[in-house]
């Protein structure tokens, strides 16, 4: 069992679990939904509490892992600068270029684990079974006409929040990103031209950042529309059409 299911596991004092995590938001929501209150009733709840907790623990985790990661990037790209040797040289650009994308993937869980802590009641939404039931068909029908209640209008406002987080997160990565490239870039316009490993590294980091930098751009637009219109994407995870 992995850390953060046993730390949220244990903040729930046991009432929830990762294997019934699907139960008990399915029974939860329909319990939700017949009360007709606007926050989530329990056991729903407590769903929501025990995922908040999993989220926030696997991003501090993810976190120390990316500042690790960044850590021996840079100290491997320091070592093949430093390489006497043709070998040697070749095994640390190895090693820095197959080990690029390790820090990409733990940036990734990063954004979705802080996105998760933010906005936990869409996030384990995910465990919902999406059939025909009359909870469901209720949300559906308010959805496709506007006329939101309580718990409809709760789960379109956290929907919102859900992909806000996400975009702020981007916006955040990009403009750090950004000022990376823009250093490299100098970096590498003060280095000696005799240098040519340096400053070829530092023009490939500058590339590689900066296409990283326009794919996460996507991205962030792509949720910027759903922070927009949250109700029509909530129809598509339920199955409906929202006018």
């Amino acid at each position: 069992m992995t850390l953060p299911a046993v730390v949220a596991e244990w903040s729930s004092s046991g009432r929830v679990t990762i294997a019934g995590l699907t139960e008990i938001v399915s029974r939860g929501f329909a319990t939700w939904v017949s009360s007709a209150a606007a926050a989530p009733t329990s056991p729903l709840s407590d769903a929501v509490e025990f995922w908040s907790v999993f989220h926030v623990t696997k991003a501090v985790l993810a976190i120390a892992l990316l500042c690790t990661l960044v850590t021996v990037g840079c100290h491997v790209w320091a070592g093949a600068a430093r390489a006497e040797t043709r070998g040697a040289r070749a095994g640390w650009v190895a090693v820095g270029t197959l080990g690029a994308w390790f820090p990409v993937v733990a940036l990734l869980i990063v954004l979705a684990n802080i996105q998760g802590a933010v906005a936990p009641l869409s996030s384990v939404m995910s465990f919902l079974p999406i059939t025909a039931t009359s909870e469901i068909n209720q949300v559906r029908a308010e959805l496709a006409t506007g006329a939101y209640g309580p718990v409809t209008g709760t789960l379109v406002a956290d929907f919102r929040t859900y992909h806000a987080a996400l975009v702020a997160c981007l916006a955040v990565v990009i403009v750090g990103l950004g000022a990376c490239v823009v250093w490299m870039l100098v970096r590498r316009g003060r280095t000696v031209r005799g240098a040519r490993l340096p400053r070829r590294m530092l023009g490939i980091g500058a590339i590689a950042l900066a296409l990283l930098t326009a794919a996460l751009g996507v991205i962030l637009l792509a949720n910027l529309s759903t922070v927009g219109d949250p109700a029509r994407a909530l129809a598509g995870f339920f199955g409906s059409g929202a006018s």
